[in-house]
C-alpha cells in the first residue's frame, strides 16, 4: 500500500525494446528448442481437444524425415478465428486458457515456440467452415509477423489447427529421441 505519491508510471515494454525483449523469450526461454517445439505444440493440441471433449482422441504428430523434413503437429479441436490468430495467437502474453483448469498452457507463449527453433512456421486452422493457412516469420524487424496466404472452405465441417515447422536434417535424431522421450 502506498499512499501521497506526487506522480507514478505503469510498467510496460519500451516499443524500441520490443524486438529485443522477444529474442529473449525465443532464445533463452527455451533451454532445449526442439523438445520446447514438440511439448509446447502437443500440449497445444491436447488442449484443443480437451475443451471441445475430445480429450481421448490422439493428436498426430509427424516427425521429420529426410524425405520430408517437417515437424507437423495437428489436433481436431475447435481452431482458430482469424481475428483469435491476429489477437490471441500471435500476441506474447495472450491466452484463453487461463480460466480452464483443463488446460496445460497459460502464459501465451508456447505458440510462438517455432520462432525459437526456426524463423518460420505455417499454422493452418479449420473454423467455422473455412481453412486457413498462415505463415509466420521473423522479418527484418526481428519481432515477427504472420500473414494468412490462403483461405478456402473446409469439407465436412472439419476443424483443428496443423502446425508445420521446418528442421534441419542434422536435428532430425534428435527430434525423434526427443518426441519418444516426450510421448
Amino acid at each position: 500500500m502506498t499512499s501521497g505519491g506526487l506522480s507514478r508510471a505503469v510498467f510496460g515494454i519500451d516499443e524500441k525494446s520490443q524486438a529485443h525483449i522477444l529474442r529473449i523469450l525465443r532464445d533463452q526461454l527455451y533451454s532445449d528448442k526442439i523438445l520446447a517445439v514438440l511439448r509446447e505444440y502437443s500440449s497445444n493440441a491436447w488442449d484443443a481437444h480437451r475443451e471441445v471433449g475430445k480429450g481421448d482422441l490422439p493428436i498426430q504428430v509427424t516427425l521429420p524425415t529426410l524425405w520430408d523434413p517437417t515437424l507437423v503437429i495437428r489436433d481436431w479441436g475447435p481452431g482458430l478465428s482469424e481475428e483469435d490468430v491476429y489477437g490471441v495467437y500471435v500476441r506474447y502474453g495472450a491466452s484463453t486458457k487461463r480460466d480452464s483448469d483443463l488446460a496445460v498452457g497459460t502464459f501465451g507463449i508456447g505458440a510462438k515456440c517455432g520462432f525459437a527453433y526456426n524463423d518460420s512456421f505455417s499454422v493452418t486452422s479449420w473454423n467455422d467452415g473455412v481453412q486457413k493457412v498462415y505463415v509466420a516469420t521473423l522479418d527484418e524487424s526481428d519481432v515477427g509477423i504472420i500473414q494468412k496466404l490462403h483461405e478456402a472452405p473446409c469439407k465436412d465441417a472439419e476443424t483443428g489447427i496443423e502446425i508445420r515447422v521446418p528442421c534441419l536434417a542434422t536435428d532430425l535424431p534428435e527430434f525423434e529421441k526427443k518426441a519418444q522421450w516426450l510421448f
